[in-house]
């Protein structure tokens, strides 16, 4: 099934991409958006309402931001996404660059829990994975 999960994370993002929100066809009703501890909003946010609201406000803390996944791992129930974000902060206009990870886990074809870290070797230390 892990192939799928891949594919399925690859459609998760062109989606996120496009509309910004995701549709509840690729989340399980009790879905999980996971942010660090020092993130802005930390926490654990649970339902599909929820998560499509961190979604949200990600996209609304910036004037322009975008994410590119550089490498993806095929981790079984779990899809490790590397890569970077680029934005500039509404307020103050202050641009950012800087790496991020993600962990996005899957049952039966849907998101059960996406964990979001600030670095590539946060991500794939939680994964169990190597760099």
């Amino acid at each position: 099934m892990s192939e799928e999960n891949v594919e399925q994370f690859h459609r998760i993002n062109k989606e996120l991409s496009a509309r910004r929100t995701l549709s509840p066809d690729f989340l399980a009703a009790e879905v999980e958006w996971v942010n660090p501890p020092d993130a802005v909003e930390p926490g654990v946010r649970q339902g599909i309402d929820s998560f499509n609201e961190a979604i949200s406000s990600i996209f609304d803390a910036w004037k322009e931001v975008r994410f590119e996944t550089e490498r993806v791992i095929d981790s079984g129930d779990e899809v490790v996404a590397l890569g970077q974000v680029w934005g500039s902060g509404r307020g103050a206009g202050i641009e950012v660059a800087r790496p991020h990870g993600q962990i996005w886990t899957f049952r039966d074809g849907r998101v059960i829990r996406m964990r979001w870290f600030h670095s590539h070797s946060e991500a794939l230390e939680a994964a169990g994975e190597r760099e």
